[in-house]
């Protein structure tokens, strides 16, 4: 059964490849931010767009994540790439990414739809949580094998399926 994988994109690319490394998706669908500042680049950016960072120091720049997961022709960004203008409104984010996974259940039956939300803003992955636990989309977050920076995920990450059976429970306990 052939994968997709939704991944919100956010500052960093590193857990975005090792979710894509981990599942194996034959297409990959990025959420990413609009503008001239926004995500976007790490998705669609000509040249080395994504940078690795120590503190505040780019000590390397990549190219953007579809070729350096070897995409070629499978990535095709006016159906693989949605854009949100406002990463932190919930209703945006939300409304899309639920029109997206709906198409792709439509279109695509038999293929096994799956979301990682670490990247991208808090709105945004929480946007996709939502949509993926809506429409019973299997959920990953990508996680360091040891936390020490408590602001973004580094490399030496994993990537994890989230349990979601809480949905399967009518009314919780303390309720």
């Amino acid at each position: 059964m052939p994968k997709l994988l939704l991944v919100t994109v956010g500052g960093s690319f590193q857990p975005i490849v090792t979710a894509i490394h981990t599942l194996q998706p034959e297409r990959i669908i990025f959420i990413a931010s609009d503008g001239d500042k926004g995500s976007k680049s790490q998705v669609i950016g000509e040249g080395t767009p994504c940078e690795v960072r120590r503190g505040s120091e780019v000590i390397d720049r990549l190219p953007n994540i579809p070729a350096q997961v070897g995409l070629g022709d499978r990535f095709q960004p006016e159906r693989d790439l949605i854009l949100i203008q406002n990463p932190d409104d919930l209703s945006e984010c939300y409304l899309k990414i639920h029109q997206c996974i709906r198409h792709l259940q439509q279109q695509a039956p038999d293929d096994e739809i799956l979301a990682d939300y670490t990247g991208g803003t808090k709105t945004l992955s929480a946007a996709l949580v939502l949509a993926a636990v809506d429409n019973g989309i299997s959920l990953y977050l990508t996680i360091a094998t040891s936390r020490e920076n408590l602001v973004k995920v580094e490399r030496g990450e994993a990537t994890r399926l989230v349990d979601t059976s809480f949905r399967k429970h009518t009314k919780l306990p303390w309720f």
